[in-house]
């Protein structure tokens, strides 16, 4: 673990001016170690602790570590932001699932400001290669896996294998002159390290023999406690968004547990507005900083066990009586509740830089809840009424699909998505570093925020090669938006909200949904279309003529008695079409519902227009 060096008297009493300017309290924003407490708020974290948090994960008997408050003392932080020696370029960063990226074709991805291109090869094995074929910069993502195991560019057929060595140019004149131009390193294709982990594939943007060395020794950035539930097997699964705002304004918001009931209002059945009336104010926590294995031990389920975070806070959550968050940069944002005396939930949350005014967002939960069964709804209903609602959305979360939980995400996601772009766009035209005089921020509750921001505003500045290559630059110019980019018109929500796009697209578990879900809207409409024919036909060949026939008979006989007489014959026939007919219309009525149903579930995989001013 990075060890960085404690600041200055001066360098602190600057940091206590800097919270004053930002409009918060130095007495509540000052770190033990001279830094700034961050208050934590996930948007992804309301939807990943509530849908694939207690709802989702089932671990039995899971406990998180004590963790001590400072007794009337600044927060304890993992690691000081003058930085010692943090790169950018040397860090384990997701950039997809195990379980939602398919592996019979190529994905590309960003990092960093860098194009990828991520494949599985014919080991079995994930890679990660520059998106650039090097024959004529086409992408490789645009290509195909081959039954041989290697990756084929669309474009001329020139072939990589898992090393990015180059193995067939089709064009060449002869065997010695593919045998020369592969055997070249200009025919080869640079190569990341990777590893599968967590449910996740991660890729060190750094390449080389050294740097595969460094890798390998570097943990990923997952908790304790999701580290175990991977181990142990059957967890559940992330979620992965890519969205239209940077890196720091996601963290930002990952970090700021106050807007959960105002952002994502009736988002669960216990997430209202009126739960962000209360104060919600922020204790700072101190959690062990070594590395000897006392302190690794004593760190909480919530923490990572290979580093200690920058701040924890303890607050009172919309979600639950209590709770804890903090930040471990650069990436992790960790949230642990307090549903009940024994249970918590928490969700793992990661934000990974892509590029400029382009972040990705995986969200994880875990929870020592039990499984909800019947019989909890129904005992609870007589002794704790108000845990109903809740027990009854657990219960039918932990049995729907895992889609389900996709498409709650969704929902979270569009619910901060407008704030976020035009939040990141002002901070693009003022200035990044304009938040310490444009922010105003007196509640504690923002204590995370504050001491996120500042380590971010540092890292920004720090140097980073863009995917371009040629001379290092200051991260700011690879990773977020730039005023020329911010300048333009606002995306129009259908792009801002874009599910499809966004998730659906790079995701096989809502891939498969959406097909599915496509075959029953199109056998739907066919019955629908079938029945309502078929009902047509009993109306004019059996109905109507039986009803013409019944009333004719009546106008010729006359009276009560030729009546009856029609009734006891061709009657019987009307009778029994009017039955059918009506049968049949009642099946396409449900057979138009049905399609109607499905139509409204598919629009959940790719667009769903949204205005908070709707959300009562």
């Amino acid at each position: 673990m990075q060890k960085l060096p404690h600041r200055s008297a001066l360098t602190q009493h600057n940091i206590a001016l800097h919270s004053i300017v930002a409009g918060a309290s130095p007495a509540r924003l000052l770190l033990r170690g001279g830094r700034f407490a961050h208050e934590h708020h996930q948007q992804q974290h309301v939807a990943s602790s509530v849908s694939t948090g207690v709802l989702q994960a089932e671990t039995q008997g899971q406990e998180a570590a004590p963790v001590a408050a400072a007794a009337a003392a600044p927060a304890a932080s993992a690691a000081d932001d003058d930085f010692g020696d943090f790169k950018w370029t040397e860090h384990w960063y997701p950039v997809h699932t195990l379980e939602s990226a398919d592996p019979a074709r190529p994905h590309a991805v960003e990092l960093l400001g860098r194009q990828l291109v991520l494949w599985r090869d014919g080991q079995g094995q994930w890679q990660c290669m520059e998106d650039a074929c090097p024959h004529r910069l086409a992408p490789l993502s645009e290509g195909r896996i081959e039954a041989d195991g290697t990756l084929q560019c669309s474009y001329h057929g020139w072939r990589f294998d898992s090393s990015g060595r180059c193995t067939e140019i089709p064009q060449a004149i002869d065997a010695k002159a593919k045998a020369v131009a592969c055997s070249s390193s200009r025919s080869c294709v640079t190569r990341y390290p990777t590893r599968t982990e967590a449910g996740l594939i991660w890729v060190w943007p750094t390449p080389g023999p050294e740097a595969e060395s460094a890798a390998a020794a570097q943990p990923v950035s997952i908790s304790k406690a999701a580290a175990a539930k991977f181990a142990e097997g059957g967890a559940g699964t992330w979620y992965r968004r890519e969205l239209p705002y940077s890196w720091d304004v996601l963290v930002e918001n990952l970090t700021d547990p106050s807007h959960l009931p105002f952002s994502h209002h009736n988002l669960t059945p216990t997430l209202k507005r009126g739960k962000g009336e209360a104060p919600m104010p922020f204790t700072p926590l101190h959690i062990p900083q070594g590395d000897s294995a006392e302190d690794v031990e004593a760190r909480p389920s919530f923490t990572m066990a290979h580093k200690a975070p920058l701040a924890t806070f303890d607050f009172p959550s919309a979600m639950a009586p209590g709770g804890r968050v903090c930040f471990t940069p650069p990436l992790s944002v960790n949230y642990q509740y307090d549903i009940a005396p024994g249970i918590h939930m928490q969700n793992d949350l990661i934000a990974v830089p892509a590029g400029p005014g382009r972040s990705v967002a995986y969200t994880f939960g875990v929870s020592n809840a039990a499984k909800v069964h019947k019989a909890d709804i129904f005992k609870a209903l007589f002794t704790k009424p108000k845990m109903v609602p809740l027990l009854l959305f657990r219960y039918s979360f932990q049995n729907s699909p895992r889609y389900k939980s996709h498409l709650q995400m969704n929902k979270l996601f569009d619910q901060d998505s407008v704030f976020l772009n035009m939040q990141d766009r002002q901070l693009a035209l003022r200035g990044k570093a304009s938040w310490v005089q444009d922010y105003y921020m007196p509640a504690p509750c923002d204590g995370l925020v504050i001491a996120g921001r500042r380590w971010a505003e540092k890292a920004l500045q720090l140097p980073l090669r863009s995917s371009k290559g040629g001379a290092e630059q200051p991260a700011a110019a690879v990773i977020s938006l730039s005023a020329e980019a911010a300048a333009a018109p606002r995306l129009p929500q259908q792009q801002l909200l874009n599910r499809y796009r966004q998730h659906t697209q790079h995701c096989v578990i809502c891939q498969k949904a959406l097909q599915e879900l496509k075959q029953k809207l199109a056998a739907a409409k066919t019955a629908s279309s079938l029945l309502l024919a078929a009902l047509v036909g009993v109306l004019a060949g059996v109905v109507a003529p039986g009803l013409l026939q019944l009333a004719a008979a009546q106008a010729a006989a006359g009276g009560a008695a030729a009546a009856a007489a029609a009734a006891g014959g061709g009657s019987v026939g009307l009778v029994v079409g009017v039955v059918v007919a009506g049968v049949m219309g009642a099946a396409a009525w449900l057979a138009t519902k049905a399609a109607a149903a499905a139509e409204q579930e598919i629009a959940q995989f790719e667009y769903v227009e949204f205005s908070h001013a709707d959300n009562h």
